[in-house]
């Protein structure tokens, strides 16, 4: 039995708040009430000071860094790139000297902390590499021509190289386990898939709060992160289809997060005439709040379009419309096929009217809502929670333990 003083993990997160995003904050809660003293290192929430700090939440230490995130072009990535991996090594650096870690699990994207991973290696750390999304697809999305290439290039030869540095790989669903079977080399016994679900005793329907449709009749809800790759750009152009092609001004679209695309969204649809129909309050920190608002919403909005990194990926938002019983509609994409099941009425990707002819359709369907919002909440309860995938992560993170120096040197003992 290995001792509390050992079971140190450091969960290191280079693209978001470590509390707002779902799954971190999910495996970092099962660890800590597993027995692990557990640490997350990330960038610190939009709009706090300064940014570095330590605190505890939940029994979690949380150290945070000031963080510049990218907008658009290659200069803006590279600047945020750079300063995250000086930030996070100096805070890897700096948590280490407080104790060293049996764990350090690195989060993407991005993939460049391999370097990193080594050399935590060579300290007698086992390495979990925990594969949220297909950098190199990511980077094929935002960028194209033969920088694109180049970049796209580049970013395989570090997925490579992430892969091979890690004891241990996680996965969000099938098409990523064979991606790091295929692509990484990485042995099946090595590769763990955990995939994206809410807790259930935790992420329960609330009642719905009128006062939120600001006035309309029905309320459509997009929650989660705003990309090139979430394709919530193109989405205005669903916006104007309901309300200027097919008349319907009884809708507000509220669309509940930031990212990198937020504020050019904001000014095509102020420059559409749109604006008073859409609702961007930001990336909602309290969880109550946002179960508010998705329990207040008609339908929930899964607008991701087909292309080699979403066909592969599984969205934390699909799980959590499911989890409040609300009906959805998505483009036709096999994972999110697979989560949402009859959950929600599928498009062919990029059919923007046919999408929007749907939605509209569904809002006006109470019992078809009603009908898919149920069997959604029962697959989550009976399949998909994240009380089913955390057993896989401590097995994980058993495996992982017996890699690393500490439990190496206490069966040397025995």
């Amino acid at each position: 039995m290995h001792t509390p003083a050992e079971r140190r993990a450091l969960i290191v997160v280079e693209n978001c708040y470590g509390p707002s995003d779902t799954r971190v904050w999910a495996e970092a809660a099962s660890l800590r009430a597993d027995g692990w003293e557990v640490t997350v290192l990330c960038p610190a929430a939009e709009g706090a000071n300064g940014g570095g700090e330590t605190r505890v939440i939940d029994g979690i230490v949380l150290r945070t860094f000031a963080l510049p995130i990218a907008t658009r072009g290659v200069q803006s990535y590279l600047r945020e790139y750079a300063v995250a991996y000086r930030r996070i090594a100096q805070g890897m650096r700096t948590a280490w000297q407080e104790g060293p870690f049996a764990v350090v699990h690195f989060c993407n994207p991005p993939d460049i902390f391999f370097p990193l991973a080594v050399l935590y290696r060579l300290r007698g750390a086992a390495i979990i590499f925990d594969h949220h999304d297909l950098f190199p697809e990511v980077i094929r999305t935002r960028f194209q021509g033969w920088v694109g290439g180049v970049l796209h290039g580049l970013a395989r030869v570090a997925e490579f190289l992430t892969y091979r540095s890690a004891d241990i790989v996680l996965t969000t669903n099938r098409s990523g386990e064979q991606v790091a079977r295929i692509r990484g080399k990485v042995p099946p016994e090595r590769v763990y898939v955990v995939r994206n679900g809410p807790r259930v005793d935790q992420f329960v329907p609330v009642a719905p709060v009128p006062a939120l449709k600001r006035g309309f009749r029905y309320m459509a809800c997009y929650a989660g992160v705003m990309s090139q790759q979430d394709n919530v750009l193109e989405f205005a152009e669903i916006v104007r289809d309901v309300v200027l092609r097919q008349g319907r001004t009884d809708v507000l679209f509220a669309l509940l997060g930031d990212g990198a695309v937020r504020a050019e969204m904001k000014e095509r649809l102020y420059e559409w005439g749109l604006a008073e129909y859409v609702h961007m309050p930001g990336m909602l920190q309290d969880k109550l709040l946002l179960r508010r608002y998705l329990c207040t919403a008609d339908v929930c909005l899964a607008p991701e379009q087909s292309s080699p990194l979403n066909d592969r990926s599984t969205f934390i938002k699909v799980g959590e419309y499911m989890a409040m019983a609300k009906p959805i509609v998505a483009y036709d994409l096999a994972e999110t096929r697979y989560t949402a099941g009859e959950a929600a009425v599928y498009v062919e990707t990029g059919n923007a009217r046919r999408y929007a002819e749907e939605l509209v359709a569904l809002l006006d369907d109470p019992e078809r809502r009603e009908r898919m919002g149920a069997a959604g909440r029962a697959r989550v309860v009976r399949e998909l929670a994240w009380e089913y995938q955390e057993r896989r992560l401590l097995a994980a993170y058993d495996t992982a333990w017996r890699r690393s120096r500490p439990a190496r040197r206490q069966a040397a003992v025995l």
